[in-house]
Parts: C-alpha cells; structure tokens; sequence
C-alpha cells in the first residue's frame, strides 16, 4: 500500500491511499508501507484511509506533507475476518482496486477471482465509494449530524458525492431489530423459533455442502405450514452460540456478502415452494455480538406447502422444536384439521 507524501488540507482530498503492483518503483513523494501478511487486511486499510471520515482526522493536522507521524495518530478501527462489516469493506475495496491483470494475484486471495470481476463502470465505482463511506462513518460510530457536518467540510468535494455517501449511511444503519434478535437467541428454540448455523457451509466437513440448502428449505416449509407461523436464525448454533454469516459468504463468488447470501435465498426458497409463497417470507439480517444473521419470518400458509424430492413430495411441520417429516397418513390427518 502507498500513499500521497504531498498532500495539503485544502486539497479535494488529503489523505490519498493506493494499492500499486509487485515491482513498481516508486519515488520519493510515496510513501509505501511494509508488505502486509494477510491482503484481506490490506485492502481493509486501504479502505478507511480513503474514507471521509478519516480524512477528516488527518486534514485536522496536515499543511504540505502527509508525514508518518500523522498517520501513526490516525484512529484506524481493528477489524479482523471475523467481524461482520469486515468482508463487505473488504469486497468493495476489491472490487475497485483489481480492474487490471497486475492485480490477478490479489483478486483470486480475496476471493474475487480476477481483475475481470473489478469494477471498471464509473457510476458503480461510485456507487461502491458511497457505501463504503457509509459503512466506515458507522464503524467510527458518527451520529448523522456528525456525518454531515464531516461532509461539508470537504467543499471541493462534489455534493452529488456526499449525497451518496450520506444515503449510504442512513441505508446501512444498524437496524433497531438487533437487540430483540438477541433476545430471541436468549431464549432458545422452540416451535416456533428454529437456529441453523449455517445454510450452505457443513461445519463439521468444514466445506460446502448441498444438503445444508435441503435442512433450510424443510425448516423454513414447516413454519409455513405452522398455525402460528414461525423464525428461522441462520448464523446461530443450537446452543445459542452466535457464529455470524461469514462462513456462508465465503461459498459466493463475486458478491461475498449480505446482498449476495439474500439473493440466494430467496431463490432457493421461491424455487421450492412457488413464487405465490413470496408475500408469506421475509428476509432481515442484523448485527449481534458483532456477527451478522439471517432472519427468516415465515407466515402461515393458506395451503399446504410440500418439499418435493426427487421421490416425491412431502409435508413437514414443527413438533416442539423439531421439524418433522409426516407420512402420507399423516400428512392427510394434518391438513382435514390444520385446512379444514
């Protein structure tokens, strides 16, 4: 990574960071740093250098040069892989840096594959600009009056530019269904209240497996086919322990993240049941112990819903806090009393 040596606080911007090949030289006006171990890590810097909000720290201090010493003094938030907003900085940093074949090397370590997957279109590069200053200013928790008073201090900066980025951070708001998650996961399962700990990766195998996305589309089948209707946590153990997204993510290919996992879910549960099941499925993620989650609410069905198998269809439905798979009697019971 390197950055602006020359840099003055009434510039566009003052701190300016830049990820540059293996074997480029660089001159005396760069100040390049040591090799980082993980490039993950990498292009997370990279990222909340090139944000508004720490921008603003460093043109606080800056004249004529952005010296080491002020960079020492920036407070950079330590995020590692395991932390929810970690991967989405990460992604997006990807996704506008690898455009050409020098950054192949980096692209594929992150996941994205080549600099074919780069973000070359100038308002989709904009676009990912936006979000990640959102992002950022709720890293360094900035009310919105902060964030805005931030943004008008940089008056060479396009205000279509700090629009963006202030839509940006009132989109990516943690949202206010956080905690009453966490009070969901305190109190455990029950019939209507299921935890899966991943939808795509086996933990026990520690890779993709296919019979993950079946247990979801099941679990998910019989809330619908429930009186009452029912919740499906993703990212959460049995036992209530919080495992977060981060491992299903990893399972994509371009879009490693939330917009990525949701687009897959709800094909695969529209897929299953019908597109007419739409309006009775809604999908939220949120934050809790600093780990991402799904939130699957399923609402009673009309009908029955059946999972159909390469054998044939089946009826699944909640006893106690189980799914259980009826047979053919007794799915015929199930539905004269639960659709009379």
């Amino acid at each position: 990574m390197a950055f602006r040596d020359v840099a003055r606080n009434t510039d566009t911007r003052t701190l300016i960071a830049a990820i540059i090949p293996r074997r480029v030289f660089a001159g005396n006006t760069i100040i390049l740093s040591q090799e980082f171990r993980r490039y993950d890590e990498l292009l997370f810097v990279l990222a909340m250098f090139n944000s508004l909000a720490c921008d603003y720290v460093i043109r606080q201090k800056v004249t004529a040069h952005c010296n080491m010493f002020y960079v020492y003094q920036l407070p950079v938030p330590r995020l590692t892989v395991h932390d929810s907003a970690f991967a989405p900085i990460v992604n997006r940093a990807a996704e506008l840096t690898c455009t050409t074949s020098d950054f192949d090397d980096l692209a594929r370590e992150v996941g994205l594959g080549s600099h074919k997957n780069g973000v070359t279109d100038p308002t989709e590069r904009a676009k990912l600009r936006a979000e990640l200053d959102g992002m950022i200013a709720h890293l360094y928790g900035l009310t919105e009056e902060e964030f805005t008073h931030i943004l008008s201090t940089f008056p060479l900066v396009e205000q279509s530019v700090k629009d963006a980025a202030l839509e940006a951070y009132r989109e990516l708001a943690p949202k206010p269904g956080d905690q009453e998650i966490a009070a969901l996961i305190v109190r455990g399962e029950s019939v209507g209240l299921e935890f899966k700990a991943s939808a795509r990766w086996d933990m026990r195998q520690d890779k993709p497996n296919k019979e993950m996305e079946a247990v979801i589309v099941k679990t998910v089948a019989s809330f619908l086919n429930a009186e009452a209707g029912g919740t499906l946590l993703i990212g959460v153990e049995d036992n209530g322990d919080v495992l977060g997204l981060q491992h299903d993510y990893k399972t994509f290919g371009r879009k490693q993240d939330r917009d990525g996992f949701e687009n897959w879910l709800t094909t695969l549960l529209l897929d299953a049941y019908g597109k007419d099941s739409s309006p009775l499925i809604r999908i939220t993620f949120h934050e809790v112990e600093s780990k991402e989650i799904c939130r699957v609410i399923a609402q009673p069905s009309s009908k029955p819903v059946f999972v159909r198998d390469d054998k044939a269809e089946h009826l699944y439905i909640r006893t106690g806090n189980s799914t259980r798979l009826l047979s053919t009697r007794e799915a015929i019971e199930y539905c004269k009393v639960r659709w009379p």
